[in-house]
């Protein structure tokens, strides 16, 4: 989880089409990179549209893995700069907005919600276990609960919530919030690698 600057937020969420790009660019090159061409088709949109919108307004979002040569040409190999990550702001009266592309999630945590939220109480609960080892999720200050309440995150929190919390926290130190729980135990990237059918 990093912090993303107000203006880059606001640039994606109130965009269709980079919203798609992200979506698509995250959940397409999680086990592989995949060429801008590939991306574009896979989009249904011209290849000048994404070469654009990914030089210009995404261009944090993604790096060039690697690169081919093809009939005397340079082909990029591109994938997700920080494939798992989710990216928030703050905004007034506690408000959390986040960015998080392999979700699909955009927009103010009190609308959009988090990753956490399409799993199941038991799938967070052995997810929790993880996380726990990295907060202290029992015992949230009543600042902390007031910031989860204003964005209508309410006991039994779930990991996310604990890492919108040290997020918000990292800041001012400029220190992104990183939870290990690894892949096989997440219920919502195993979800993820089917959607996609990876």
């Amino acid at each position: 989880m990093s912090y993303i600057d107000p203006e880059t937020y606001t640039s994606i969420v109130n965009h269709e089409l980079r919203k798609r790009i992200l979506t698509k660019l995250y959940r397409s090159t999680r086990d592989t990179p995949i060429s801008k061409q590939e991306l574009a088709d896979a989009l249904g949109i011209e290849y000048h549209q994404l070469i654009y919108q990914l030089n210009h307004h995404l261009r944090d979002f993604w790096r060039v893995k690697e690169e081919q040569k093809v009939r005397g040409t340079r082909m990029e190999l591109i994938e997700a700069a920080h494939p798992y990550s989710v990216f928030i702001t703050i905004g007034k009266e506690n408000g959390i907005f986040l960015v998080d592309p392999l979700a699909d999630l955009y927009g103010p945590v009190v609308r959009v919600g988090a990753r956490c939220d399409q799993c199941s109480e038991g799938e967070a609960e052995q997810c929790m276990r993880f996380a726990q080892s990295r907060f202290d999720a029992q015992t949230p200050t009543p600042s902390e609960k007031a910031v989860l309440d204003a964005n209508n995150r309410y006991p039994p929190y779930r990991p996310m919530d604990l890492a919108l919390l040290e997020a918000i926290k990292g800041i001012p130190a400029g220190q992104p919030c990183i939870i290990d729980i690894p892949c096989q135990t997440c219920a919502f990237l195993r979800r993820t690698i089917r959607i996609e059918g990876l």
